[in-house]
């Protein structure tokens, strides 16, 4: 019950707001996660191994007039963080973005859920005191965090077009409570949202 729930509650504002879901835009980027304070995790999609993953997002405007937009959206990505785990997340995100001429910034909030699959087995102690090597069922995790991002629209705002680049700061929790609680991921990302109408 508890893994229906989130995304539920993630959907239910597209659910309540009675827009044609054709008019919304759909998001599909590309990123590359790092676990690194910023400005190190900025610059780290450059110089370290690729952590791939994916995005699929869908967005919903709260309030838009000319030049600017209230929004929020829910999506799911995939992640694959190399020698580690590889991971599922159900997030939401919610916004300010200002528009002129094409070109767009916009700032924002978001929280969600991560459920990581270690990629190495895991000791676990048994009750006679012996050690057995396992993978388990991965571990569930909070994620919340700030982001940035630039972006330009080739359609106009009822044929949404637009390319765009972002970069996320998160906060990975609980991560590991005799180490590091938090675990800070830094996210640059790549994509294109686009509506169907």
């Amino acid at each position: 019950m508890k893994k229906l729930l989130l995304p539920i509650i993630l959907l239910f504002p597209v659910i309540l707001m009675g827009q044609s879901w054709k008019s919304n835009p759909f998001s599909v980027s590309v990123f590359n996660n790092a676990t690194m304070l910023p400005p190190a995790s900025l610059l780290a999609p450059f110089n370290q191994p690729i952590h791939p993953g994916l995005t699929i997002d869908y967005e919903f405007g709260w309030k838009e007039k000319t030049g600017h937009k209230w929004f929020q959206n829910a999506g799911i990505s995939y992640m694959y963080h190399r020698y580690v785990y590889q991971a599922v997340l159900l997030n939401s995100q919610a916004g300010y973005r200002w528009k002129t001429h094409g070109f767009s910034i916009e700032g924002y909030l978001q929280a969600g859920y991560m459920h990581a699959f270690y990629l190495t087995d895991r000791t676990i102690q048994q009750d006679d005191g012996t050690y057995i090597a396992k993978q388990g069922g991965g571990k569930p995790q909070f994620i919340a965090g700030a982001g940035i991002g630039f972006g330009y629209n080739l359609g106009d705002d009822e044929r949404v077009r637009r390319i765009f680049i972002k970069y996320d700061f998160r906060l990975q929790m609980p991560f590991v409570k005799s180490y590091v609680t938090l675990l800070p991921n830094g996210a640059l990302a790549l994509g294109f949202q686009f509506n169907l109408k």
